[in-house]
């Protein structure tokens, strides 16, 4: 079976890999359904499988070859220890398959053809700054220079004149639809007491507007280098928003003047460009009120993977600056590189707390709390920066809130459930296919620079029942993506007018803009007509292959919450163990599953109770040294069996032997205690060894697949 071999090559790769492999969204892939209109500038129309606009699929075989010629020969090269297929990284963009690699890259829409710029491949180096070989400014523009050069091979097309009407044949469609037809949504989000809100969606300018109601308006100017990002947001690259001290003093006036609340939230969605500016001592700083680099109210910084507050207030050790500071741990490492929903809350019971994606840090303030009754109103608020424009923050800022009382966990949860982007509808008239006053509508918003984000399908019938509908797609410009397609396996009975079809979301990469993309929603069956597509990739072979026995296979990977369930059940660590959850909670975006198995794994291997219960209560010496614990078979078969058993399983028909399982894990143990003694080997290192092994086997495919 797959499984055996997989489970081998995984217990060795993720045992030794470094952490911080992974990947992320944008660009454009998918299959050309039906026609475009032609372009009166060029005469050129484009059908069937396009090699044109939003050039789906990656060009075809010329793409392929492009890719194989500049791409594929930076992330063979570079790239091969996490993403060639055995490695923890994902999607395998180094495969030693140059087919199996293009795919990769391009139905998890790692390049962007129409803008190589825009493309997700040189973002992870320039702003992310993963694993640059050279300097990640010179290596992303080599990146793009790559990119290009695939794109000059194969977008022959030009760009369709945004005005003509794109008709898919050949489909059960819905009619199209853009962002020009959408309709707000209530956004979900708790917003009681916000007193300076900042949404970022005015797109150019130097002005970023405060939209709360209270006066005086706190309005943002910015200054020094910064960029507007598609969907909301400003991409803070060395510049500075900066809000008057006439207009600041409203923070003091409602936070901290006698009648002040002596409480606040600050609230906002952040993509820091990378995880090493900033250090304990001197925190790029994300959100600032204060007057230079020495003198604050409060400040909200980085320090590479941590956040760093400040705040000022009554207590005999407070200084002039906020200090001594609130910092997360260390350990923990709750700053990265990726979209975050960070809160810091002050009260007069908790003092400052740090909240991220959700969840409380658990970090406890170094000050009681006290009245804020020594806050500066001369003081001015900024953003990526301070006030004399030093201590550089680099990322974006997609969102900020100021509120007037220290949010409860309740509605920050709801908050970070509620998204970072304004939610709107977007309904789509089925009247062709169903009749008049037919339709489905959906929750839509600007996900990020690359994608939106379709939500919850709501059908309306208008009185018609009595039929199914099967696999629905969302095309952009007449392209189906071929990966993301969260509603194809869709398979509902309409037995009433209006009909929830899913509660589920779907990423859909951007083609031309949110200002210029046309949707349209695919249908394999709907009503009394049935038009199946087949889910081929941009190059179909000449016949379709015969159809499976059963419409799904037998086994699949988990999704991360069935991990992490999963991973609770064999070692018995709770769900709601505050170690396990919050790592839960900060890799959930990141497919930590390396990460996740060796906390469970450590939690267990920790309590002796939960190590008893799991490995027999006696049956190994946790208190000895590393060169005596493993150097018989029967210590290590003592380790060995209880993770086989109650991990991978031993009356399952797919699955790894123990015969399979044992040589593997015995090598493990060969390579952690090579050169062991007593002295370098103590009994710490015997029980760290056991989590290695116990995260090897916890977060293999053998564990993954179901």
């Amino acid at each position: 079976m797959k499984t055996r071999h997989l489970f081998t090559l995984s217990v060795l790769a993720l045992s030794f890999a470094a952490a911080g492999c992974g990947g992320g969204g944008g660009g454009n892939d998918g299959r050309q359904i039906g026609s475009v209109a032609s372009n009166p500038a060029t005469n050129n129309t484009s059908g069937g499988i396009s090699t044109g606009v939003g050039v789906p699929g990656g060009g075809g075989a010329v793409g392929e070859q492009a890719f194989e010629a500049g791409v594929y020969v930076l992330t063979r090269k570079y790239c091969v220890s996490c993403h060639a297929g055995s490695g923890p990284g994902f999607p395998a963009i180094a495969d030693p398959d140059p087919q199996t690699a293009f795919r990769a890259v391009v139905d998890n829409q790692k390049v962007s053809l129409t803008d190589p710029n825009a493309s997700r491949l040189v973002h992870r180096l320039s702003d992310d700054k993963h694993f640059c070989w050279t300097t990640c400014t010179a290596d992303a523009a080599t990146m793009q220079a790559a990119i290009q050069q695939w794109a000059d091979a194969v977008v022959t097309v030009a760009p369709p004149d945004p005005n003509a009407v794109i008709t898919p044949t050949g489909v059960i469609t819905s009619e199209g639809r853009g962002f020009i037809n959408a309709q707000r949504a209530d956004s979900g989000r708790f917003e009681d007491g916000v007193i300076a809100r900042w949404k970022f969606d005015e797109g150019s300018g130097s002005l970023a507007q405060d939209s709360s109601s209270v006066g005086p308006t706190m309005n943002m100017t910015l200054s020094g280098t910064y960029s507007w990002v598609s969907g909301g947001g400003v991409d803070f690259e060395g510049g500075v928003g900066l809000v008057d001290p006439n207009d600041s003093v409203k923070l003091y006036n409602e936070l901290a003047s006698g009648s002040g609340s002596q409480q606040y939230s600050i609230e906002a969605w952040i993509i820091a460009s990378n995880i090493t500016q900033g250090t304990a001592d001197s925190p790029a700083r994300i959100v600032s009120y204060g007057s230079g680099s020495d003198m604050h109210n409060f400040m909200v910084g980085q320090a590479m993977y941590d956040y760093v507050v400040f705040n000022r207030n009554g207590a005999p050790k407070s200084d002039q600056n906020g200090l001594p500071a609130l910092k997360t741990a260390d350990a923990a490492q709750r700053l990265q590189a990726n979209l975050q929903h960070a809160v810091v809350t002050y009260d007069q019971t908790n003092g400052r707390r740090v909240y991220v994606n959700g969840v409380y840090t658990t970090d406890k303030d170094p000050l009681p709390p006290a009245l804020l009754v020594n806050w500066n109103p001369t003081y001015s608020f900024s953003i990526g920066a301070e006030t004399n424009k030093k201590r550089i923050w680099k990322g974006v800022v997609k969102m900020a809130d100021i509120f007037k009382q220290a949010l409860t966990p309740a509605q920050i949860m709801q908050n970070y459930l509620a998204g970072s982007n304004q939610r709107y509808t977007l309904r789509f008239s089925l009247d062709s296919s169903l009749g008049a006053g037919a339709w489905i509508q959906w929750n839509v918003s600007e996900f990020d620079a690359y994608s939106y984000l379709f939500c919850a399908p709501l059908l309306e019938t208008n009185g018609r029942t009595g039929f199914t509908v099967q696999t629905i797609r969302i095309a952009v410009n007449g392209v189906a993506p071929v990966a993301s397609q969260a509603f194809r396996t869709m398979n509902q009975s309409i037995t009433q007018s209006q009909t929830q079809l899913s509660n589920q979301c779907q990423i859909v990469p951007k083609d031309l803009g949110a200002d210029q993309d046309m949707f349209f929603i695919f249908f394999d069956t709907l009503g009394t007509q049935s038009m199946p597509m087949a889910d081929l990739g941009p190059n179909p072979p000449p016949s379709p292959p015969p159809a499976p026995a059963v419409p799904f296979p037998g086994i699949g990977v988990r999704d991360f919450a069935e991990i992490n369930n999963t991973m609770s059940r064999v070692t018995g660590v709770g769900l709601s163990n505050s170690t396990t959850s919050a790592t839960y909670q900060d890799v959930i975006q990141q497919v930590g599953i390396a990460r996740l198995s060796l906390d469970y794994c450590d939690q267990m291997v920790e309590n002796q109770a939960l190590r008893d219960a799991f490995f027999g209560a006696g049956s190994f010496d946790f208190t000895a040294t590393g060169d005596v614990a493993f150097n018989t078979q029967a210590k290590r078969d003592a380790i060995i069996n209880p993770l086989v058993s109650k991990m991978v399983g031993t009356t399952l028909s797919d699955q790894p032997a123990q015969t399979d399982i044992g040589p593997v894990l015995g090598t493990l143990f060969d390579q952690l205690t090579n050169g062991c003694t007593a002295a370098t080997c103590p009994a710490t290192f015997t029980r760290n060894a056991v989590k290695g092994v116990c995260s090897a086997v916890l977060s293999s495919a053998a564990v993954q697949i179901q």
